[in-house]
């Protein structure tokens, strides 16, 4: 584990320091799982921007939906 510090509000603060070891660990664990899905969905979010951005190269460039097609029913 690596150890991070993350300021709260007072309120916030003052009721965590009432929590049990085990509510601390629990908690600690809730904060990892939601600080990774926050960077998962900002990788997403990253990913379908690229692909916003390359499909629009894609068009500026020529490719229509029939060129798809045609490209993607090649056995090449």
């Amino acid at each position: 584990m690596e150890r991070i510090v993350l300021e709260v509000d007072d309120a916030a603060g003052k009721f965590y320091r009432t929590f049990t070891d085990e509510d601390k660990i629990r908690f600690q664990e809730s904060i990892s799982i939601m600080l990774k899905k926050s960077i998962n969905d900002l990788n997403f979010d990253t990913y379908m921007l690229k692909l916003d951005k390359l499909s629009d190269q894609a068009v500026k460039n020529g490719l229509t939906q029939e060129k798809l097609d045609e490209l993607l029913n090649t056995n090449d």
